[in-house]
Order: structure tokens, then sequence, then C-alpha cells
């Protein structure tokens, strides 16, 4: 069954790549029609993640052609300065990430999860930009680290620094890992002290249930007034980080902040049997089109957490969501780009569109005959989740 569905993976990710006419880039997303229509959307996604996702499927599906692919969207995203990671006339955004959303702004999100996924690189290939490329979006992020732990790095050419706003999404805090990821390779005692901050942040953040809200104001890093969204899709992005940071330092405040979000989780799970994509009385226009699409990305998280803490219930729900994930996986090879797909449904409730959706989010509007889409963020963790099966048998 694993080896069935990392298959479809890799067969998704090689048609999602296959449109790009620039070799190396994977889009982003993929949307499906009842009539057998479907549409490719967000090409160079930058998504770090998908580095290790070929790495891992080149060793467990025994295929170096991707191992080869896996390079190659590597040097794509280091040797592009416009649409990879930014290296133009503005040096403090050096290393920031082209953000799909409209073409002209960078985001340090993107960058934030890469320096694990190049060292990973790098370390197969001795291939110094990628090793390089790291101490560009260190030095970057940590020079844009603001007093309440957060980093604010949202730039753009038309915008200045003022494109990251005043809010920051909960999956921003990423950059706990990237400073562990540096300190590591480093050994700079600067980026545990940034991890440190981070870490605090991070336990300031929290809530009384072990979630997180969507949004928090950087100057405080506190939840923003009169905004309860809570975004179990960013879930996550957060479990990833403290994965990431917990390989480096083991610190046992990362398994507590990881052990109150999996029971979070596990009890969200029980009562819905799913794990919506956003929850709250204040949503966001285009979260509200989505809000209870099923999310299965936090499936990685959980059976990492298993792993260090030995809590079955984590290891039971982490399982039930990739399988969940699995069940709903398009089976089929007749059509390209369907095969493999992990097809996440289309809002039924045509009277459920709302005005002020975003122009670059017109997929999620409501339209007749639509199945659903396909995210290329599902992909990766579905694979890392599969290998951690994998590897357990």
């Amino acid at each position: 069954m694993l080896e069935e569905s990392l298959r479809g993976v890799a067969a998704w990710m090689e048609a999602a790549s296959a449109p790009d006419p620039e070799s190396g880039y994977c889009h982003r997303i993929a949307t499906y029609y009842e009539d057998g229509r479907m549409s490719w959307l967000y090409p160079h996604s930058n998504t770090g993640e998908t580095i290790s996702a070929w790495l891992d499927l080149a060793e467990l599906l025994d295929h170096s052609l991707y191992e080869e692919w896996a390079y190659a969207y590597a040097r794509r995203i280091v040797d592009d300065p416009v649409k990879g990671v930014y290296r133009g006339v503005e040096k403090g955004a050096h290393g920031l990430a082209w953000y799909w959303t409209d073409g002209g702004s960078y985001s340090g999100l993107y960058a934030m999860r890469m320096p694990h996924h190049f060292l990973r690189i790098y370390e197969k290939t001795g291939h110094e930009p990628f090793l390089d490329v790291c101490s560009t979006i260190g030095q970057t992020l940590r020079e844009r680290l603001l007093p309440s732990g957060l980093v604010d790095a949202g730039w753009s050419p038309q915008n200045g620094w003022s494109e990251g706003g005043t809010r920051c999404g909960s999956r921003f805090i990423y950059s706990l890992a990237t400073f562990a990821t540096l300190y590591k390779i480093t050994r700079d005692p600067a980026y545990e002290a940034c991890y440190e901050r981070s870490l605090e942040t991070l336990e300031q953040m929290q809530m009384p249930d072990g979630g997180f809200y969507q949004h928090y104001t950087l100057a405080a890093a506190e939840p923003l007034p009169k905004e309860g969204a809570i975004k179990p899709f960013f879930y996550s992005y957060i479990l990833n980080a403290l994965e990431e940071a917990y390989g480096v330092f083991q610190d046992e405040r990362l398994l507590e902040i990881g052990r109150r979000l999996g029971w979070c989780l596990v009890r969200l799970y029980r009562y819905r049997n799913a794990i919506p994509y956003c929850i709250g009385e204040e949503l966001l226009p285009a979260d509200r089109v989505e809000a209870d699409t099923a999310i299965f990305s936090v499936s990685n998280g959980l059976l990492w957490l298993h792993s260090v803490t030995g809590v079955q219930e984590f290891l039971t729900t982490g399982r039930s969501i990739w399988l969940d994930a699995f069940g709903v996986q398009w089976r089929g090879t007749e059509r390209p780009g369907w095969r493999g797909a992990i097809l996440q449904g289309a809002n039924p409730d045509l009277a459920r569109e709302v005005a002020g959706v975003p122009v670059n989010r017109t997929h999620l509007r409501a339209e007749s005959g639509r199945l659903g889409k396909c995210s290329l963020w599902e992909m990766v963790n579905h694979t890392f989740a599969a290998r951690r099966m994998w590897d357990a048998y």
C-alpha cells in the first residue's frame, strides 16, 4: 500500500513539473473537473520540501531519476535570482523566496523552510551554492528578527518591507527551525540565541488547548483583536519546525509544545473524523470558502511525535489521517496529471461563495462541476509520513 501510494505521488509530481517550460520547477496546485478537465496553477512554487520528497522517493522506490529531479529543482531555486531566491538590488532581502501570489513579492516563509532541505541535497552532491544559500537565508532572517521573536520577512520592490503588513501567520514561527539548522551548519552562537528567542515566542503563542490562532501581531506576537480564526492547516508547518529544531537541540521544551499540539489534533480528529482547513468565528473570505476541506499534512508531524514521545494516540491518529488521504488518492492512469492526486473536494454549496476572495485564489470560488484540487504541500507531507511508516515496517 505504501509503495502504491508513493508511486502515485511520484507520478503526480512528475506531471506537475511537465507543464513548466523551464525544467526543475513544480506547480503548486492542480484543479480537477467532472468532465475530465484539469489545470495547473502557480509554477515556481519554491516549496523546499519538494527536494526531500524527491530524495525520499528515489530511495524508497529505488529510482535514481528522482534524485536528479531533486537536484534540478534545488538548482533552479538557487540559480534564479527573480523567481527563486532573491538576489536583486535590495541586499537586505537576499535569500527571500519568490512568492506565488502575485509575482512581485518575496516571502521569508518559503525561505525559512529551505535550509534543511538544501543541506540534505548538499550532503549528497557537494554542490557549494546549496550551502551558500543557507547562510544567505539565515543572515537575512536573523537581521529581520523582531523583539517580539517573529521575523518581519515580507518584501517587494513596490512596497519594500511593508509588504509583510502588521500581522503574521502562525506558520511564520518556522524561523525557530531555520535558526536551529543554521546553528548546526555554522555553530554560530548568534543563531542559537535567535532560536531561544523564537522558542520563547512559540511558547507564548500556544493556546491553553494546545492549538494556535491563525494570525498574530508582529509587534508583540499576540492574537489580533477580534480575529478568532484558527487554521489547523498551519499546524503541519509548526510540527515540521518542531521536528527540525529537535533534531539539532533535543530540547524537551519542543516536545512539550508538540505534545500539547498533538493532543489538540487528536481531540479535533476524534470529534470530526477529519482535520478541517480552518475553524473559528472570524475567517478570511478565502478561508470561509474552503474552511471545511479536510487536510492531511499533519499526519507526518503526528507520526514524528509518536516516535519521540511514545504516545499511542499520536500514532493511531497519524495513521488514520494518512489512510484518509490514501483513500481519496486517484488510482486511474488514463488521465495525465490525475494519477496519484490526493483530492481535496470543492465546496458543493455554491451559495456559500463570498465576496473578497483574492484574485490569486480564484480557484476557490464556487464553480459547478469541479471535483476538487490537489496541492504540492499535501503531497510532500504524505511522502514524509509514508517514509516513517515504511521505515517502521
